[in-house]
């Protein structure tokens, strides 16, 4: 199985459950094992058929019910930039010193990938 899914939240639940043998009755009922809560498996359903939007805790829920990382969801990934990236919860310059490192490690990335370019000649002006 891999580390992390690159699709939808709802795709890669049901992969998941599938992967682990799983109705949403018995996810439901791992979910409630951890924290007594839980999630209804009707509210899993709905999550896997795209009818809501997992919040933070619901992926954490189902990820450890299932014994992956949270990160194994790209939406959390995603949430997890978007927070870091956000002002109002980190405060404006720690934004910008996080938007700054991940254009930085991005850039670097890119430059990693990229063949090393040889140098063209230049045409000579004749005349």
């Amino acid at each position: 199985m891999p580390r992390v899914s690159d699709k939808p939240f709802g795709d890669a639940l049901r992969a998941l459950m599938n992967d682990h043998e799983l109705t949403y009755r018995e996810l439901a009922q791992r979910t409630r094992q951890l924290d007594g809560r839980g999630m209804t498996h009707a509210h899993i359903n709905m999550l896997a058929n795209g009818h809501d939007r997992p919040s933070t805790r619901a992926m954490e829920l189902i990820a450890d019910a299932c014994g992956v990382e949270p990160s194994y969801f790209a939406e959390y990934r995603l949430a997890l930039a978007m927070r870091e990236l956000d002002p109002d919860e980190v405060g404006f310059e720690q934004a910008l010193e996080n938007l700054n490192a991940r254009l930085g490690s991005r850039r670097r990335a890119d430059a990693r990938a990229r063949p090393a370019q040889r140098p063209q000649a230049r045409p000579r002006p004749s005349g």
